[in-house]
């Protein structure tokens, strides 16, 4: 950015069915790292390479506009799919995401930026890609919403990267941890528990 260099000689390899947690201090360079796996910014230098048939989603806090603002919640989250699927199952998934009783029939226009970052996570959990890149997914959820966001992923196939801030989640996804800081990175092949055993050590 500018002057400022934020990875130089970055040299990283994601492997089909990894569920990565990026970690590390505010500023280390996490959500850059996120948003070049994501091909929403382009590195200045060298090369990011995607697997064969890879199919890549990113759910940013920030990046509310993927939305269409004329339609309503059901009919927006209906829009990510081919052919039909029952209402009931729609409405159990906005349910998941604190969308109950006539909340489905909310215009996308008139909702928070919590709502609506909630539904775009409806929408990446119908459809889901092979490669999901996620900044933060639990933090407008309550308690329940964020387990059955637990859940989903426990149940998720893919490949996923992502950064949070919220332990039960990390614990309970996360199957490697990279520790980014000062345009390093650090990986360790393990869940959280792993992780911070190496760190006592």
């Amino acid at each position: 950015y500018g002057e400022k260099k934020i990875y130089e000689g970055l040299d990283l390899e994601v492997i089909k069915g990894q569920k990565v947690c990026l970690v590390g201090p505010n500023g280390a360079g996490k959500s850059t790292l996120l948003k070049a796996l994501a091909g929403v910014i382009e590195p200045d230098a060298g090369q990011i390479k995607l697997g064969y048939q890879v199919d890549r989603g990113y759910f940013s806090q920030t990046r509310l506009d993927v939305l269409n603002p004329q339609r309503q919640v059901l009919e927006e989250l209906a829009s990510v799919l081919s052919g039909t699927f029952p209402a009931t199952k729609l409405r159990t998934l906005l349910g998941m995401f604190n969308f109950r009783g006539d909340d489905v029939f909310k215009m996308v226009s008139i909702l928070s930026g919590g709502e609506k970052s909630r539904l775009i996570l409806a929408k990446l959990l119908l459809n889901p890609p092979n490669f999901m890149l996620l900044d933060e997914p639990t933090t407008h959820l309550d308690i329940d919403g964020i387990e059955a966001l637990t859940e989903a992923f426990k149940k998720y196939k893919g490949t996923m990267v992502f950064i949070s801030h919220d332990l039960f989640f990390v614990r309970e996804i996360a199957n490697t941890i990279i520790e980014v800081n000062q345009g390093r990175i650090k990986t360790y092949p393990g869940g959280l528990e792993y992780y911070l055993e190496k760190k006592k050590e």
